[in-house]
C-alpha cells in the first residue's frame, strides 16, 4: 500500500475517515463542510419512495433525520452502513421512534424505487426509508452535504466512489451531526439519544 495514504492517521480521527473505495484503495477523506448547517433547501427537492409515489415536503418537518447516502451495487461501505443503522435502531429502544433512518440513493439510474425497497428491506429492525432523488435533486443535494460522487467503470457496468458519511437533521433541516459512515451502533446510539 502506498505510504502517502498513511500519512495523517491522528488527523483522520480528529477531521476525517479513511475509507475504501470501489477499488479497495485507501483513501482519506476530510469531513464535509458543515456551512451552511441550514438545510432548508432540503425540502424544495424531488425523492421518490419506494411505492413510487413522491416524498411530500412536510416529511422532513416530522421528526429527526438520520440519513447516509450510497447506492444498492456498493460492495462495502453501505451495507456496513445500513447495518449499523438497523442495530443503532434496536439499541435506542422506544427511542428510536424520534428518529427516521433515512438512505438516499446516489445511483437512482440503477436504483429505482422498487429494487431501493428490496435493498433496504434486508437489514431488519431499522424501518429504512429509501429514497431515490430526481437527476436535477441529486446534484443539488451532493452540493447541499458536500457530498463526492465519482462513477468508476468496472467491466461491463460501473460502480461508485462517495463520501461516507452520516447525518444528522432536526425538524427544522438544522445540521445538529456528522459521524463517519462507519460509527458503530452503539457509539451512534449513545449520541443520537443526547441530541436536543
Amino acid at each position: 500500500m502506498d505510504r502517502r495514504c498513511l500519512v495523517k492517521p491522528v488527523i483522520s480521527i480528529l477531521m476525517g475517515v479513511l475509507f475504501l473505495n470501489s477499488n479497495c484503495k485507501l483513501y482519506y477523506q476530510s469531513f464535509p463542510n458543515n456551512d451552511p448547517k441550514n438545510k432548508s433547501s432540503l425540502s424544495e427537492l424531488s425523492f421518490i419512495l419506494p411505492d413510487g409515489k413522491y416524498l411530500p415536503k412536510t416529511f422532513w418537518n416530522e421528526g429527526k433525520s438520520v440519513l447516509y447516502f450510497g447506492f444498492s451495487h456498493c460492495p462495502d461501505m453501505c451495507p456496513l452502513a445500513l447495518t449499523n443503522f438497523s442495530k443503532t435502531a434496536l439499541i435506542l429502544g422506544p427511542k428510536a421512534k424520534d428518529f427516521r433512518f433515512i438512505f438516499v440513493t446516489l445511483d437512482p439510474e440503477r436504483d429505482d424505487p422498487l429494487l431501493l425497497s428490496k435493498y433496504v428491506n434486508q437489514f431488519q429492525g431499522g424501518k429504512l426509508i429509501a429514497l431515490s432523488p430526481s437527476s436535477e435533486s441529486l446534484g443539488k443535494v451532493e452540493g447541499l452535504f458536500g457530498i463526492t460522487n465519482r462513477k468508476v467503470a468496472t467491466g461491463n457496468t460501473y460502480s461508485i466512489d462517495h463520501s461516507n458519511f452520516i447525518f444528522v437533521l432536526d425538524h427544522k433541516l438544522q445540521q445538529i451531526a456528522v459521524y463517519p459512515g462507519g460509527t458503530s451502533p452503539v457509539t451512534l446510539a449513545n449520541s443520537l439519544r443526547v441530541l436536543n
